[in-house]
């Protein structure tokens, strides 16, 4: 039915109503309504509004990202649904917007004693950001990522150009990290420096009550599953962006007692710089490390020997992008020191990662790299090769 058809009839159905004697205002304003309806139909080609358009309208946003992941190395080959990130928002008010993430890893959960999957669905974020002035936004009580280090808050695939994250960012920076709390971030008088707070619950280690445990970065994983809250943390950041230079430094500190009641200060610090030179070249430098007053106390097993009170590692990495245009090809090398083991006298794993990643537009990126470990423990070496691809929208 075309655009002319639908408003006569609208028209006529007015007419019609007034010549038959229904002319009250209430009967015209009911029929003028009609009109609009069937205007709005016509604009849209003729479809009925439906919910999302109306939404959408209103401030709803669906954000989406995936990635696929193809692996081959230490005797095994494997290829996995590795993560289906669904981003939703709602613009609340032009001061006000809500923000949620849902994740769903390895293709799906496991179910009882079928392990054909063997991953999770996990509420990575939640919260209401409310602008008070330039200085001020706060973030209300909810799920959000802790601000440390450059990749925890910003973990999209086309945030690194390996296939999977920094191993920085498994061994010593417990990604992906988010907490119960609240905070407020924004801008400071000094152009191009940001702040963030955060007050959140403290990282405790899984287990059952009663259980012995060591609190490491590993086990010490987020739990937002009705939770008793046993420690607080504190969360500070501060990033810098002038010309092709960014830079952050954070600290996480909170303190932690084991079950006998004993208890130890931790503090986790981070600093990271990154300079893009406008022809395509990237230099990037990161550190991190967790520090411990009295690292006995981090456990409460008595076969547990905890000596070491520094947990850190770093990584150097260069980039240059060939293509210089919408679709970027990228290859890069990265380098990575870790000392992730306080049970155990610190023996140094190095990791050598190289490769490229291939970057379609704005939505789709696919990667190749090797990465070799060189096992400070056992003094053995392993190659990997990673493939993967990842989209978003």
């Amino acid at each position: 039915m075309n655009k002319s058809i639908q408003l006569g009839m609208a028209t006529f159905i007015a007419g019609a109503g007034v010549a038959m004697g229904q002319n009250t205002q209430e009967q015209i304003d009911a029929l003028e309504q009609q009109i609009l309806k069937l205007q709005q139909q016509v604009e849209n080609g003729g479809a009925q509004p439906n919910f999302l358009n109306q939404a959408a309208a209103q401030g709803l946003q669906f954000n989406f990202y995936g990635q696929i992941t193809w692996q081959s190395g230490g005797g095994s080959t494997k290829a996995d649904a590795y993560r289906y990130v669904l981003i939703p928002s709602y613009k609340l008010s032009d001061y006000a917007k809500f923000i949620s993430e849902f994740e769903l890893e390895h293709g799906g959960l496991k179910d009882g004693d079928n392990d054909r999957f063997s991953g999770a669905l996990e509420l990575e974020q939640m919260y209401i950001d409310v602008n008070v002035n330039e200085y001020v936004n706060w973030r209300s009580l909810g799920v959000s990522l802790i601000p440390i280090g450059e990749i925890n808050q910003y973990h999209e695939p086309d945030q690194f150009y390996s296939s999977k994250r920094p191993q920085l960012y498994k061994s010593i920076i417990p990604t992906t990290w988010m907490e119960l709390g609240t905070g407020f971030n924004g801008d400071t008088p000094i152009d191009g420096l940001k702040y963030e707070y955060y007050l959140s619950q403290g990282l405790h280690p899984y287990g059952a009550a009663g259980d012995t445990a060591t609190w490491t970065p590993k086990s010490a994983r987020p739990d937002l599953n009705n939770k008793n809250i046993e420690e607080y943390a504190h969360t500070i950041k501060f990033s810098y962006q002038t010309g092709g230079l960014y830079s952050s430094a954070s600290a996480y500190m909170q303190e932690y007692t084991n079950s006998n009641g004993a208890s130890t200060d931790v503090l986790l610090y981070n600093v990271h710089a990154k300079y893009e030179f406008e022809n395509g070249l990237r230099l990037l430098a990161e550190y991190a490390a967790w520090d411990f007053d009295n690292p006995s106390n981090l456990t409460d097993n008595a076969s547990d020997t905890v000596s070491n009170d520094e947990y850190a590692g770093y990584r150097l990495e260069v980039s240059y992008d060939i293509a210089h245009g919408d679709n970027t090809l990228t290859p890069f090398l990265r380098y990575e020191e870790l000392d992730d083991d306080i049970t155990s006298s610190q023996e140094t794993d190095e990791y050598i990662t190289f490769g490229a990643m291939y970057k379609f537009g704005d939505n789709w990126e696919v990667k190749a790299n090797v990465e070799r470990k060189d096992d400070g423990g056992t003094g053995t070496e392993t190659d990997t090769i990673q493939l993967s691809v990842g989209m978003q929208f």
